[in-house]
């Protein structure tokens, strides 16, 4: 892998879709990098709007350098080998005019399970031809290109009748270092999103790759402007199993309604919602990026729970307790509440084994050593907030 590469995958990235043409001005890309973004998918090479991210720290994941392929109501499955030939991909990228804000290639959305073997060629050209861009693939959720999908349609669409089995062949097919995925939460159920970061977490984790998700700040109602803490939701549940990337669906007019920006490339009410859960997720990802995923476990209100030194962990409302460790057998909890309309604090309470010391990272960017009283550990959080705990 490519240096560059290498150092990609190390940090932390928050990206979007999308940024038309009437929001490329440079106090728009300045917004949109005061807004926590650091990626843009699906931006062709406009080369005025390029040197304006490279200005503002923006990073492109370009379309259209090589064919496009979006598996949509699965017609065409099985068939993009026909469709786009590997002579259409060499001739694309001898073509490519490059850009230093150019950091990614996209390579296509949510492909059929049919189509991973080509795929895994495509990946291998492209990156022999581009060997310093970042190859994005996004892959389906459990129910396919939409919720209301009956099981036959979603089936048809993945492929396989079981969505681990679509995530495994990918896996086992595609030669990217990390899976992506999309969600959305808001038309499918809360639920079914932690369902499908389980599967996904533990599939990267089987097949030691980096976890992606993309979450929605639009609505599918055109009433509906999501609240911070649904936003909240998504992200801390996404680093709970172990996220290292959260992209934002739309940042400009995309799909839906009550994008962060409104047609005419103006801020909705969505712009400061996204930038404070962004701010969030920078200070925790510091700490949190040190670390590897291990295991997520959804506790009871009272339940008590147990990860290495972490002993009779115990909140007072259900939480989702994502266990981590570090190269060096560091341990770290990433504590979050999947509450999307509650309000008031909760409380969650542990024991050390062996005379250990907890160190609390709060999503405000404090943080603090912890103190005992009588062995125990005792921490508050809002409803809707997340924490990140280490112990050494």
């Amino acid at each position: 892998m490519h240096a560059l590469t290498k150092d990609f995958f190390g940090k932390f990235h928050i990206g979007t879709y999308y940024l038309q043409a009437n929001a490329r001005t440079e106090s728009h890309i300045k917004d949109l990098s005061d807004c926590g973004i650091d990626l843009v998918f699906g931006m062709n090479c406009d080369e005025a709007a390029l040197d304006l991210f490279h200005k503002h720290g923006v990073g492109a994941v370009a379309a259209g350098v090589v064919p496009g392929w979006f598996g949509g109501n699965g017609d065409n499955a099985g068939t993009m080998c026909q469709r786009n030939s590997r002579e259409k991909y060499v001739e694309g990228i001898r073509t490519f005019s490059d850009h230093p804000a150019i950091i990614g290639i996209d390579l296509g959305d949510e492909p059929s399970s049919a189509d991973f073997p080509y795929y895994g060629q495509v990946a291998e050209l492209v990156r022999e031809l581009l060997p310093d861009k970042f190859l994005y693939l996004n892959l389906y959720p459990s129910y396919g290109m939409l919720a209301a999908n009956s099981e036959a349609q979603t089936q048809k669409e993945l492929g396989v009748p079981i969505y681990r089995e679509y995530l495994e062949a990918y896996c086992e097919n595609v030669e990217l270092p990390y899976l992506s995925f999309d969600h959305y939460a808001y038309t499918s159920g809360t639920e079914r999103l932690l369902s499908d970061l389980e599967t996904a977490a533990s599939c990267c984790r089987a097949y030691g790759k980096k976890l992606f998700v993309v979450l929605q700040v639009n609505s599918y109602e055109e009433t509906v402007f999501l609240s911070e803490a649904q936003l909240l939701f998504q992200a801390f549940s996404a680093l709970a199993y172990g996220a290292s990337a959260v992209s934002w669906a739309c940042y400009s007019a995309g799909w839906w309604h009550n994008q962060v920006l409104d047609p005419e490339g103006n801020k909705t009410q969505q712009y400061e919602k996204l930038k404070s859960v962004n701010q969030k997720l920078r200070y925790l990802a510091a700490e949190y990026m040190k670390y590897r995923w291990v295991a997520t476990e959804r506790t009871r209100g009272g339940s008590r729970a147990e990860f290495g030194a972490f002993r009779e962990v115990t909140a007072s409302q259900d939480a989702l307790l994502g266990k981590f460790q570090n190269e060096d057998g560091g341990e770290a909890l990433f504590v979050s509440f999947p509450d999307d309309r509650g309000t008031g604090n909760r409380s969650l309470r542990f024991r050390l084994e062996g005379g250990r010391q907890a160190c609390l990272y709060r999503s405000n960017g404090e943080k603090e050593t912890l103190s005992e009283a009588d062995g125990v550990y005792s921490i508050m959080l809002a409803a809707a907030d997340a924490c990140f705990i280490s112990v050494h």
